[in-house]
């Protein structure tokens, strides 16, 4: 059953996923473009880092609706869509960037990565504001359980 925010037990499901995620925009023409990227929260919104001139952002710029999907690889299939708005936002210090990169490879790991990616241009962050959260099999929690750490 579809509901129009993201509850504590698609959030425990999304921050244990270590895969990336696959987001769609839509481009000029109308037309979906799709891509697979690595994703993080800032409050109770997703967000994922891309070149400030590439397609991902240059869609939201201009229609910001976006799709989020994140399943399992594997049976039993668990997973959920978003739907929502997103904006464009900085990310002029690399902390939102920073705490991504870190959420799949690890703090050591990640230093390493973003001197990497450092001067190879402006990144921009896309802040999801989810609409309309699509789980399945994701079972709810039950008395007592508290959020995964």
């Amino acid at each position: 059953m579809a509901q129009n925010q993201i509850t504590a037990e698609v959030r425990d499901f999304l921050e244990s996923m270590r895969v990336p995620c696959v987001i769609s925009t839509l481009r000029p023409d109308g037309h979906p473009i799709t891509s697979a990227t690595w994703y993080g929260f800032v409050d109770d919104d997703i967000v994922v880092s891309t070149p400030a001139g590439r397609n991902k952002a240059r869609n939201v710029r201009q229609d910001p609706r976006i799709s989020f999907l994140v399943d399992t690889k594997e049976m039993p299939y668990r997973g959920v869509a978003i739907e929502g708005l997103a904006e464009v936002v900085p990310d002029s210090d690399g902390a939102i960037i920073g705490a991504i990169v870190a959420r799949y490879l690890g703090a050591d790991a990640a230093a390493q990565m973003l001197s990497r990616i450092d001067g190879m241009g402006e990144r921009v962050i896309l802040r999801i504001r989810a609409q309309r959260v699509r789980p399945w099999a994701i079972e709810p929690r039950g008395p007592g359980d508290q959020a995964a750490s």
